[in-house]
């Protein structure tokens, strides 16, 4: 999709940095005054404190850090559903693929409307706690559900149903449920496999399974989850994006759906997709 479905009266932008990071900020505050100059609000803030009022009128955000700074920035702005452009201070990522020397190229492309953006898909999640209260959470990356964090905790058994027809009884130190966007985050460390990151897909990935047969599996987006425990010897977490974390209990069900909006994030002005796996990856 090009930013020319975007760019049409955008009256404020907000700017969010990586927190400390003084080549970020920088980088900040001159695209700030790129958009000044043409007449466009700002606001410049640190992805650690964004607060609901920068929210109020935003029509684009940029993001100038790596993939740890786009998806802090994703859990606050989420519902906006307006269009991101992330530009590269981080390390190895995926998710923001635009380069500090490309910023003002793909600036002066959004307003000419060749920008281009990718759909992602992203992620409800909504836990079910005893006594019907629900918790919900969204993900653009995957969400994790572990054992706590100790050489001493044992296994642990979850159940997954898919649109309420069994799939497996797991044996495992946890499951990962991701999106085609995470399939190179958590997931691929834990053996998951890459996927285009615009497919309507998502991932189920086992962190270290006591049966081998225990694969990663990709079932279509629109599969509704649901992952329910027997009485545990260890405690469990659930994790969205490594940003909220929440303590579930025996008798708790995790509901996992495509959230119905999608998440438009830019792609770089000078690279494939491919591209920049290979660099990042180092084949």
């Amino acid at each position: 999709m090009l930013s020319k479905e975007f760019n049409k009266n955008v009256k404020k932008v907000l700017i969010s940095y990586k927190k400390d990071a003084q080549e970020a900020y920088n980088a900040a505050v001159y695209i700030s005054n790129i958009f000044e100059n043409r007449n466009i609000k700002t606001v410049v803030r640190p992805s650690m404190d964004i607060a609901a009022a920068d929210l109020i009128g935003t029509n684009l955000i940029v993001v100038l850090g790596g993939d740890g700074t786009l998806l802090i920035t994703f859990g606050k702005v989420f519902s906006l559903e307006v269009p991101v452009i992330g530009i590269d201070f981080g390390k190895l990522g995926f998710l923001v693929e635009i380069t500090d020397n490309d910023k003002v190229k793909a600036i002066e492309n959004f307003f000419e409307g060749t920008l281009e953006f990718s759909e992602r898909i992203t992620l409800d999640i909504t836990v079910m706690k005893s006594g019907g209260i629900a918790m919900n959470f969204v993900a653009l990356n995957e969400v994790v559900i572990a054992r706590e964090q100790s050489i001493h905790a044992k296994i642990i058994n979850i159940r997954v149903d898919i649109n309420d027809i069994w799939l497996n009884d797991y044996r495992l130190d946890g499951l990962i449920v991701s999106t085609p966007t995470g399939s190179t985050a958590y997931s691929l460390a834990a053996g998951g496999p890459i996927v285009f990151p615009d497919l309507e897909a998502i991932i189920i990935t086992p962190i270290c399974p006591h049966m081998l047969s225990n694969r990663p599996v990709i079932i279509n987006s629109n599969e509704v989850l649901k992952v329910t425990f027997t009485p545990q010897d260890s405690r469990l977490f659930i994790s969205v994006d490594g940003r909220d974390g929440i303590r579930l209990e025996d008798g708790d069900e995790v509901i996992v759906k495509k959230r119905p909006v999608k998440f438009y994030l830019a792609e770089s002005v000078s690279m494939s997709y491919w591209d920049i796996l290979r660099t990042k990856l180092k084949w």
